[in-house]
């Protein structure tokens, strides 16, 4: 996986267990859980992926009009196709293309919707807004839980109120 040393089928098999993992600690805490997502390509589809498998209802965030061009391949845009289509509701944002502005707004989306913010994250600071080190500082500073699936120690961590 960029950035993290990892092949990417490790990264992803990570991702995979450790969003299995807190999701079905989340249904254990609380009587409803709904996973909240943008669908970015990898560690967004992949939680989605495993909320769906544990039969948890999905709402996700579409940041601009023409997202699904972010899906360069088949495959991505098929999962992506697929996941939207699975989704319980989708939030349109009101931006007409890709711009930093639609991807921060579409993060800062996810956060606001959610109690706990789940970032899969090499740990590094971001390139720029809407990614996911302007998540996760997003969420700390609006208060909410963060589970950190450290890509590059291959651990989960939780800060706030842990599961």
């Amino acid at each position: 996986a960029p950035g993290t040393g990892l092949p990417a089928r490790v990264h992803g098999a990570f991702v995979a267990d450790a969003s299995h993992g807190v999701l079905s600690a989340a249904q254990l805490r609380w009587p409803r859980v709904t996973a909240v997502s943008a669908l970015a390509e990898g560690a967004d589809t992949i939680f989605a992926e495993a909320a769906l498998a544990l039969d948890i209802p999905l709402r996700v965030v579409r940041p601009f009009r023409g997202y699904e061009a972010d899906f360069a391949d088949h495959e991505t845009r098929r999962r992506y196709e697929e996941l939207r289509e699975a989704a319980e509701s989708e939030e349109r944002l009101p931006y007409v293309s890709r711009s930093r502005r639609a991807y921060k707004a579409g993060m800062r989306w996810v956060v606001q919707n959610s109690d706990l913010l789940v970032a899969a994250w090499d740990g590094r600071p971001g390139l720029g807004p809407g990614g996911t080190a302007d998540a996760v500082q997003h969420a700390v500073a609006v208060g909410r839980e963060v589970i950190h699936v450290d890509v590059s120690a291959l651990a989960v961590r939780a800060y706030g109120e842990s599961l």
